[in-house]
């Protein structure tokens, strides 16, 4: 799937869902479900948001990275996705509570 079409689909929500399961990435799509909801947003307009950020910030190194990502994947734009949302969202908090 290119990544235009991709980004298209970002406001219908059960679009968004199912890509972001397609990706094969369960603690990315959890990284998504919990900063939507900390943001209160439904997760289609959070990652809107979070692509559109991406965009607007990466310098030509991060460009460059996107588009080796691009260049070596079976999928392009599932793994421009992946890489983006990636590298955009904040790192998941560990959910373990014991002290090592």
């Amino acid at each position: 799937m290119l990544l235009g079409t991709i980004m298209a689909n970002l406001s219908d929500e059960a679009s968004v869902v199912e890509t972001l399961a397609s990706l094969e990435d369960l603690v990315l799509f959890a990284r998504m479900r919990e900063a939507a909801a900390a943001a209160g947003e439904p997760i289609g307009s959070f990652a809107s948001a979070v692509v559109g950020t991406f965009v607007a910030r990466a310098d030509d190194a991060t460009w460059l990275s996107l588009m080796a990502v691009a260049r070596k994947a079976e999928d392009p734009g599932k793994a421009c996705l992946r890489y983006i949302l990636g590298a955009e969202l904040p790192a998941s908090k560990p959910s373990c509570s014991c002290h090592h």
